[in-house]
Parts: structure tokens; sequence; C-alpha cells
């Protein structure tokens, strides 16, 4: 008899704030791929953080430790995206980058599994969820 899982695999949706575009793709991609994406910024505090940032850093922690993976957008410098990819990292939690294009930091190459730099290689790193 073959074990079933009915386990929803997560993957957290790290990048920029104002990366709209690639959150609206990535979700899209990920969700095609078998993914649950959890983005972040449906707390979004742009523009309004002074204050929040308690708030802010423990949802993001919180999210991060309940996904199995992270898709970091490394397109531009964030001290965001940055900290949650070595949070994620230091949890034993996959990270699997995306640059555009975008030359990657030492770090960014430390932290993550793989680097890619088009979206659709990175969410094909995910690998099947199942």
């Amino acid at each position: 008899m073959t074990a079933y899982c009915s386990c929803v695999h997560r993957v957290y949706l790290a990048g920029p704030p104002f990366a709209d575009e690639y959150r609206r793709r990535a979700e899209a991609l990920a969700s095609a791929a078998g993914w649950e994406p959890v983005d972040p910024m449906r707390r979004d505090f742009r523009g309004a953080t002074e204050g929040h940032e308690a708030e802010i850093v423990h949802g993001d922690l919180a999210d991060i430790d309940s996904c199995d993976a992270v898709l970091a957008a490394f397109t531009a410098a964030d001290e965001g995206t940055a900290m949650e990819a070595w949070y994620a990292h230091s949890k034993g939690i996959r990270v699997i980058a995306f640059t555009g294009g975008t030359p990657p930091h030492p770090w960014t190459r430390y932290v993550a599994e793989s680097v890619h730099t088009w979206l659709e290689d990175a969410i094909s790193a995910l690998g099947s969820p199942a």
C-alpha cells in the first residue's frame, strides 16, 4: 500500500516591496506548478512601515516557517529579501533565487540552492511538490 500525502507544498515569494509584476508572475507560475504561493505583501505596509516593524518581521518569519521553499527575487538590492533568504537558509528551508539578469552577489549564491536568470527556470528548480 502506498502512503498518500495530502500535504500542500508552499513557497514564500521574497522580493522587493514594489516588485508587483514579479509577484503576479511568480504566483501564477508557482500555482501552475502545483505550489501554494505565499505572498507576504498581502500584509501591505508600503508607505506605512514605521511603527509596524515587529508586526512585519514576525509575520514574514511565520510565513517562511510555514513554507517548504523560498523563491527570492534578487533583481535589485533589497535588505528584506536578503534577510528572508538568510533566515530560510539558516532554518534549512530551500532557497531558489531569481535574478532577472542582475549579477548575483556572493551571499545570494551562498544561501541559494540554485540561482536563475529567468523566473520560469527558478520555478522549474522548485520541482514538483508531489
